[in-house]
C-alpha cells in the first residue's frame, strides 16, 4: 500500500513537472493569439466579464458620468434630474432579473425598492428606474446600494455602492 502511494505521488509530481516545461515560441498556447500576426489581421482577444470590484469604470467617450460595476451589475450610471430625483440605468445579471436597492446617508436607510431587469441571470438584462429621496441632514452624502437578495436567507449579496451626485 505504501509503495502504491509513493508511486502515485511520484507520478503526479513528474506529470506536473512535464506540464510546466516551456513550449517553443513557434507554437501558440491554446486560447491565445500568436505573438505576431499579419498586419491585415487584428489580434483576437477573449471576452471578459466585468471587474469584481465596485470601483467606477472609465466613462466612454462623450459620457460625463462615471459607471460602476461588479460581477452582478455592469455600466451603472446615476444622473440627477431634479433637486431630489435621480435616474439610474445599467445592466444586471441577477436571479430572475430582480434588482434590489436601498439609499443610505451613512446612518439611516432613506429609501428602498425593487426593480425588474429585462432579463434574468445568467443573461445581462437592462434596468432603468427613477428614484426620489430627500436628505434628512444637508451635510450628509447619499449612497445608492444595488444588490441581489439571497434565495437562501434573504440577505444582501453582491452589493454595489454608488454615490449619488
Amino acid at each position: 500500500m505504501r509503495r502504491f502511494l509513493v508511486l502515485c505521488l511520484l507520478a503526479g509530481l513528474l506529470q506536473g513537472c512535464a506540464a510546466s516545461e516551456e513550449k517553443p515560441n513557434d507554437q501558440a498556447q491554446p486560447g491565445t493569439a500568436p505573438a505576431t500576426a499579419p498586419s491585415n489581421q487584428p489580434l483576437a482577444t477573449a471576452p471578459s466579464d466585468p471587474p469584481n470590484d465596485a470601483a467606477p469604470a472609465q466613462p466612454d467617450a462623450g459620457q460625463s458620468q462615471p459607471r460602476y460595476e461588479n460581477d452582478r451589475f455592469q455600466g451603472v450610471t446615476v444622473k440627477k434630474t431634479k433637486e431630489d430625483t435621480f435616474e439610474v440605468k445599467g445592466k444586471a445579471r441577477v436571479f430572475e432579473g430582480v434588482v434590489h436597492y436601498v439609499v443610505e446617508d451613512g446612518h439611516n436607510e432613506l429609501a428602498a425598492g425593487v426593480t425588474q431587469a429585462s432579463a434574468g441571470g445568467p443573461e445581462w438584462g437592462a434596468f432603468h428606474f427613477t428614484l426620489s429621496v430627500k436628505k434628512e441632514n444637508p451635510n450628509t452624502s447619499l449612497t445608492l446600494i444595488l444588490f441581489e437578495e439571497s434565495a437562501k436567507d434573504g440577505s444582501r449579496t453582491m452589493e454595489l455602492p454608488v454615490p449619488l451626485p
